[in-house]
């Protein structure tokens, strides 16, 4: 493949994938432009608008219009524009769509064959929630998941606040875990994550179920729905026992933290070797330092993972409030003492400025004469 080839094709793949995901900042240099040929503006449409994917789950119509008058814009003055470019922006035109719900399709890796496909909105809030569409920090977590699949696999996740079920999608299609279960406290959110679990696994529709073999049934990833308001941790089911507890952009409401916590904290009484990950595009740094002081107040250890630029999926890597919380239990720690000659209102002012749970005492005080051990009381 020559260089200019070789270039086409970067060019192309990145027009696909900013069309995908209903990205209109691309741009082409005149020079890139010239590389648009009938060829590939015809390889761009077949590999979009005219694919069976997005013929089924199109995206937005106003987005297409707008996608469309830029693309042109930038290869006319270079190349002449194919007839079914402009055919396909008069469409757009002429097409009456309320657009309250759109399509966007995340590639997963290099080439174009991997594809999450999430119905979702573009609104901020919708009937109340802010649940009907995928945050940054739900692409960034994913990201970090395909590039660290050593951690799931073969575990049961749970995802706290799943949206749209992004994240938890992806992991399931793309991570050997054992199962995940997608939770959301909002009906809305719920119905929209079964909605796009079936669009990324079709044979999970029930009505497919009875249809399959034994070999594709297994294959099957265990994925599954429920409803859990934090502010009831009791509702958590005595049978769900996660390894791993995930959660994207769930930090961002005062209000909510102390709940979040009672709900981790119940989940450690289940599992003491539970491990959360949570991503958070930090947009209020005192409502996340509270965040971090409610971990403090509630015996939850953290550390902050690195995350320095997309590998996967596509995410914004230049946010400098891009953070990304592992979260453990502090575990008792018994601390053996032996001394000689040792003060015992000092070994009561160094236990209270030790930061540990427990303290076991195995001998205060000294040997007598004959070096028999004389222990004195605390």
């Amino acid at each position: 493949m020559t260089t200019l080839n070789m270039k086409a094709k970067i060019i192309l793949n990145s027009l696909i994938r900013n069309y995908f995901k209903g990205l209109l900042t691309f741009y082409l240099q005149p020079e890139d432009a010239e590389l648009m040929t009938w060829t590939n503006q015809r390889a761009f449409l077949d590999a979009t608008v005219h694919s069976e994917l997005l013929k089924r789950y199109p995206v937005k119509n106003e987005f297409s219009k707008l996608f469309f008058k830029k693309l042109i814009s930038f290869i006319e003055p270079c190349q002449e524009v194919h007839d079914d470019v402009y055919e396909f922006l008069c469409s757009t035109m002429n097409s009456e769509s309320s657009d309250m719900f759109c399509y966007r399709h995340h590639v997963i890796g290099d080439g174009l064959r991997n594809i999450i496909t999430i119905k979702e909105t573009n609104n901020m809030v919708v009937n109340g929630t802010t649940g009907m569409r995928t945050w940054e920090a739900a692409l960034m977590l994913a990201d970090w998941a395909l590039c660290n699949e050593n951690i799931l696999l073969n575990t049961k996740v749970l995802e706290l606040g799943s949206g749209v079920g992004f994240t938890g999608i992806t992991i399931a299609k793309h991570c050997k875990i054992k199962s995940i279960v997608l939770t959301d406290c909002h009906e809305d959110v719920l119905k929209a994550i079964k909605e796009n679990i079936i669009i990324n696994f079709p044979d999970s529709n029930d009505s497919n179920k009875n249809e399959l073999s034994d070999s594709q049934r297994n294959c099957q990833p265990n994925i599954d729905v429920m409803m859990l308001d934090w502010n009831d941790d009791d509702e958590i089911p005595s049978h769900l026992v996660p390894d791993i507890v995930i959660g994207t952009d769930i930090v961002y409401d005062p209000l909510i933290l102390q709940p979040l916590c009672n709900v981790l904290r119940r989940l450690f009484d289940k599992n003491v070797e539970l491990e959360v990950y949570i991503a958070s595009i930090i947009r209020n740094e005192d409502t996340f330092d509270e965040f971090l002081r409610t971990l403090e107040n509630n015996e939850l250890t953290f550390c902050k993972m690195s995350l320095e630029r997309s590998q996967l999926i596509d995410w914004n890597y230049n946010s400098k409030q891009r953070n990304l919380l592992k979260i453990i239990r502090n575990k008792k720690i018994a601390v053996y003492l032996l001394a000689f000659d040792f003060n015992i209102h000092n070994f009561n002012q160094i236990k209270s400025r030790i930061p540990i749970l427990s303290v076991v005492q195995m001998g205060i005080g000294r040997f007598d004469q004959k070096r028999n051990w004389r222990q004195s009381p605390i």
